[in-house]
């Protein structure tokens, strides 16, 4: 090989290694998700315990569902409705647009509204009037539970692994069919991590390249259009009807009190297209004498992959006035079509789903052997105690954070089945707190038992237990048994059971077959007396000139808290040019949330700043160390909103950026303090 031929490998093998381990969690974490959000209709249907019998699109009474909506005191006049047709929920997804008409008062706030009505009796619910477990893994997926920037942070993590894949690819491209074949159980844990990684890594390659394409494509469009939106000037609702033509908008009619039924048309459409299948409607201007409804939907047949169709009808004169037919070419709606169903899964029925399912959980493994092949090659005699010893860390908050998914996704499904069904927002909270607060006790347990051997053998033998528990729950509960479910052809319900049952079965078997390495050498005593020789090594080579780190903390503190007062400062600096700052609903008392966002940010910055001068104990350190890291996280995301929302606020957006770069300085700091300290307890 070559120098250059080294050198572009190494390249290759750094930009592998280093974009792999920089989004491993959340990669796994999107993954794992990923895997059950493939089936979150049908564990939405589990959880209800009801039968499923699915009501097609042409049998919707939609002129039934209208007069329930306006029975709940919604104003339709003007608004557009979008309807997704019923899944294995059996509710038909309701989604009002703000009305167009700026004149007439409407019964209810004019603003975007969503909710379900039942297919089958037609009752009307919030869209949190029954939170499922299905729909919590589904927005963790793409992380959705933070705010704003959930479904970016989804897009990045999904272009480097991108990269990863392609990197790797480049550097196993010579042997990769070779290596493929080779497995060597008995080699060393370095060896072993290896092949598995490489012999999986293959087999789930076209799976992963697919999937981290269409992600970048669907979580991070905005990047796409933005530019886009150069070439119109800036309108961004002619942009859109390009590239999305059902999501187009007309102008307001006229008043009408003749509307019509409106559950003609899904039978015309189904007449003009055999083997149709309706995907969403949309009735335009509801009210007005330029009323139509939309359909769109697949055309399931061999000659093209994905054929769309839409029709348009004009509801006051019940004719076709625009269609697209579904073996019609269009680039644009072919393209995002495709991502979908390729991204989806849905073109397959449940087969490919399954396929997905396991393919998604290979990747997982993929993901966990590539970091333990970083962390075994680090353990070298070469590399210095403290990073050894942050490497072990590492090691265990990864382990920790992604093993512990398995048993605490399948607790909070058990929690989810025992809840009852009438329970609103409360239901929601619960479920949260199953999942989000106990995964955050059972991750820290096992980062904290410093022991990836027990960390991954616990959370599978637990995992497994409460996986077998499931469906038994299940069973006792609504009296949905596996048997039963599948003598009655109850597909939708058995799958998550007999997935669960699969999975728990699979890890057993594989507990079997763990056997417990031998212990690191040198431990983790070892290595801290170790560091704390190198620590103190350091300490006597500096100069009598050179400052204690913990000056430099308290300054970048002090530093942080004159930055939020300046923030708070900025903010009003919109009265001086009569901006009106009055909030919503204000009475001249300050709310105590208020007051704690303020002691919180500035009070505990202060603090910080002056007792880092004085208390030199290792909690003192952690719980600052902690709350920088919580506040740069904060400076982080505030800086990224205010981007997004507030991007005419330049002094702002300036102040936000100095925050973000004093909590780098902040961090960085405490890992240099980190070694005084030691040195100053064993003195």
């Amino acid at each position: 090989m070559s120098s250059e031929s080294k050198r572009n490998y190494h390249v290759f093998f750094h930009l592998h290694t280093v974009s792999g381990i920089v989004i491993s969690t959340a990669l796994f974490v999107i993954f794992f998700c990923g895997a059950f959000a493939l089936i979150k209709d049908e564990i939405t249907a589990w959880e209800k315990g009801d039968k499923v019998n699915v009501e097609e699109a042409i049998d919707i009474d939609y002129d039934r569902a209208i007069e329930v909506i306006k029975s709940e005191d919604y104003e339709l006049y003007g608004r557009d409705l979008r309807i997704l047709v019923p899944d294995a929920k059996q509710e038909i997804y309701f989604q009002l647009s703000e009305s167009q008409d700026t004149i007439k008062a409407p019964t209810k706030e004019d603003k975007l509204y969503y909710f379900f009505i039942d297919a089958h009796d037609y009752t009307w619910s919030e869209y949190y009037s029954f939170y499922s477990i299905g729909e919590l893994v589904y927005r963790l997926h793409f992380f959705s539970q933070i705010p704003y920037v959930g479904i970016y942070i989804a897009g990045f993590v999904a272009f480097f692994f991108l990269l990863a894949i392609v990197s790797g690819v480049i550097i196993h491209w010579k042997k990769i069919v070779s290596n493929f074949y080779v497995f060597r159980p008995k080699a060393k844990a370095k060896t072993i991590w290896t092949d598995a990684h490489t012999a999986l890594g293959v087999i789930g390659l076209p799976f992963q390249f697919v999937f981290a394409v269409t992600s970048c494509f669907l979580c991070m469009s905005i990047f796409v259009l933005a530019p886009a939106s150069l070439i119109y000037n800036g309108d961004q609702d002619k942009l859109l009807e390009e590239v999305r033509p059902m999501m187009r908008t007309y102008e307001l009619g006229q008043p009408t009190e003749n509307i019509g039924s409106l559950n003609g048309f899904m039978e015309d459409v189904q007449s003009r297209w055999e083997g149709f299948t309706p995907v969403q409607v949309y009735i335009r201007n509801y009210g007005t004498d330029n009323m139509m409804f939309q359909v769109d939907g697949m055309l399931m047949n061999q000659k093209k992959f994905v054929a769309h169709g839409r029709a348009i009808y004009d509801v006051a004169s019940r004719e076709l006035i625009a269609e697209k037919l579904p073996d019609e070419p269009n680039y644009l709606e072919g393209v995002e079509a495709t991502v979908r169903a390729l991204h989806f899964g849905d073109w397959g029925g449940y087969p490919l789903k399954m396929v997905y399912f396991i393919l998604a959980l290979i990747t997982c493994f993929v993901i966990i052997s590539g970091v333990l092949i970083w962390l075994t090659a680090r353990e070298k005699k070469n590399i210095s105690a403290s990073q050894r010893l942050f490497n072990r860390k590492v090691g265990h908050s990864f382990i920790a954070i992604c093993m512990s998914l398995y048993p605490v996704t399948a607790f909070a499904m058990i929690v989810a089945r025992v809840l009852p069904r009438s329970m609103d927002d409360s239901r929601q909270s619960l479920l949260y707190l199953a999942f989000f607060i106990v995964g955050t006790i059972v991750t820290l347990f096992f980062r904290f038992k410093r022991s990836n051997y027990f960390t991954t053998k616990y959370t599978l033998l637990s995992g497994a237990v409460l996986g077998l528990l499931i469906p038994i729950v299940n069973g006792l509960i609504s009296g949905n048994w596996v048997w039963t479910m599948i003598a009655q052809n109850q597909v939708e319900i058995a799958l998550v059971d007999l997935i669960w049952i699969g999975m728990s079965a699979i890890v057993l078997f594989t507990l079997t077959k763990i056997k417990k390495p031998e212990p690191l050498s040198p431990s983790h005593k070892e290595l801290l007396a170790q560091q704390k020789e190198e620590f103190t090594a350091e300490s006597t080579s500096q100069t009598e000139t050179e400052k204690p780190m913990k000056y430099k903390i308290a300054i970048l503190w002090l530093a942080s808290a004159i930055g939020y007062i300046l923030h708070g400062m900025y903010g009003l600096y919109g009265v001086y040019y009569h901006e009106n700052m009055m909030m919503d609903d204000a009475t001249g008392h300050v709310p105590l949330s208020h007051h704690l966002w303020r002691v919180g940010l500035e009070g505990l910055a202060f603090l910080f700043s002056v007792l880092c001068l004085e208390v030199k104990v290792r909690w003192f350190y952690w719980t600052a160390f902690t709350w920088a890291i919580l506040q740069g996280m904060f400076n982080v995301y505030h800086f990224f909103t205010a981007l997004m929302y507030e991007a005419s606020n330049v002094s702002e957006i300036v102040a936000l950026a100095v925050m973000v770069l004093i909590s780098i300085f902040l961090i960085k700091a405490f890992r240099e303090w980190n070694k005084e300290l030691i040195v100053w307890i064993e003195k």
